[in-house]
């Protein structure tokens, strides 16, 4: 029998190649008083996406207050940026990566009641019930990563000291305008790993404690989307290239709906600690962990005959036959063909080791000792203090 699980609201989903020009015409002809950009820092520079929507809104009589985010949002920066809104404001747009989106979309949901964000942040802040007026926010991703435009969490953090969710359904965007087009300007190496933070998601939401239908509907979806996506857009046909971008893009977007609806698991559970304590890529961080802990995973299913973990090494060879195209394979020779294929995936789009960030085995013990909560408490099974060093060490 399926134990109960619900279902967040998503967003007004709208999707097409160039589509932010559609964007652009709506929003001018909605004819807002007053809105809140916020941006990474390249499309604010000339001739960039940003400057031409601002340039445009202001010459129809929108007042437009801009903010440009770069590197990951702290609370300081949430709380900087309410502070010197507008209470007039009507909605705010963000525009850029999960980095972005994240501080667009705590943003939205402070100004009204100009309350700090620390009030309500996870596990550092004052632990306040979220009942708060909020402003509409409207997303448009350029990059295809965290999948933040249909999750209900904005991320913070601070180096050296945590990496915690603003976390409530009220923060989910109105409106969510995905333009695969966006991609084309992104750099390939942050392409990749944005792409394998995705892909690491889907994976961990489909194999999570709890997964219900209609995640796993998804985040089946999510990665038969993913399969093809990275080959598509290194070939040298146009049209092959705009199929990759498209549904790199909306791989990601699965991605957000499945982890705000049914967690991640052991990966994630790494990757925050190792984000709050070092600088250190969060879609890299991923990439590094997705194949060893997959593989610690399984190895600790295959010890156990229960049924729950037959049904989770099953999932786990479903995932293996789908990228090997072969529905007839076995499940001891889908398991390992998983497992080869993530180190490869990982050596051919995110090659880089973690100790590359600095994590070495004096001060890896910060983040083994605060990473048994949030995500970590979805992966399948328990795993061993000395399991997640493996992990580490051997990405």
């Amino acid at each position: 029998m399926t134990a109960n699980f619900q279902i967040s609201a998503l967003p007004q989903i709208k999707f097409g190649w160039g589509i932010r020009q559609q964007f652009m015409d709506t929003l001018i002809a909605e004819q807002h008083a007053h809105l809140i950009i916020i941006s990474s820092r390249f499309l604010t520079q000339a001739e960039q996406f940003s400057t031409q929507l601002i340039k445009q809104l202001q010459e129809n009589g929108t007042r437009v207050q801009l903010f440009s985010v770069s590197g990951e949002p702290t609370p300081e920066l949430v709380d900087y940026i309410v502070e010197n809104s507008s209470l007039q404001a009507e909605s705010v747009i963000g525009i850029g990566g999960g980095s972005v989106l994240d501080t667009a979309k705590a943003v939205a949901g402070l100004i009204p009641s100009q309350r700090s964000v620390l009030d309500f942040l996870e596990g550092v802040g004052k632990g306040m019930a979220f009942d708060v007026e909020t402003l509409p926010f409207i997303a448009l991703p350029t990059t295809a990563g965290t999948g933040s435009e249909t999750s209900k969490n904005s991320v913070l953090s601070k180096i050296g000291e945590f990496k915690k969710s603003f976390r409530s359904e009220k923060l989910i965007a109105k409106q969510v305008w995905l333009d695969p087009e966006f991609l084309i300007s992104c750099p390939k190496n942050i392409l990749y790993t944005t792409g394998m933070d995705a892909f690491t998601q889907l994976l961990e939401s489909y194999t999570t404690l709890n997964a219900n239908p209609i995640t796993d509907a998804l985040a089946w979806q999510g990665m038969t989307l993913f399969k093809n996506a990275f080959a598509d857009i290194d070939s040298d046909n146009k049209e092959k290239q705009q199929t990759g971008y498209g549904n790199l893009m909306l791989a990601a977007n699965l991605s957000g709906t499945t982890l705000a609806n049914a967690g991640l698991g052991a990966v994630h559970g790494l990757a925050g600690p190792i984000g709050a304590y070092f600088v250190a890529p969060h879609g890299e961080v991923c990439a590094a962990l997705i194949a060893p802990i997959t593989q610690i995973n399984i190895q600790r299913l295959q010890t156990k005959t229960d049924s729950d973990n037959s049904n989770f090494l099953e999932k786990y060879a479903n995932i293996g036959r789908l990228f090997s195209e072969n529905s007839s394979q076995s499940t001891t020779a889908a398991l390992e063909f998983l497992v080869n294929f993530l180190n490869q995936l990982t050596q051919q789009y995110s090659p880089q080791s973690l100790t590359d960030f600095g994590i070495n085995q004096q001060n890896v013990t910060s983040v083994i000792k605060v990473c048994r909560s949030g995500s970590m408490l979805g992966n399948p099974v328990i795993l061993t203090d000395d399991e997640l060093l493996a992990a580490i060490f051997n990405s």
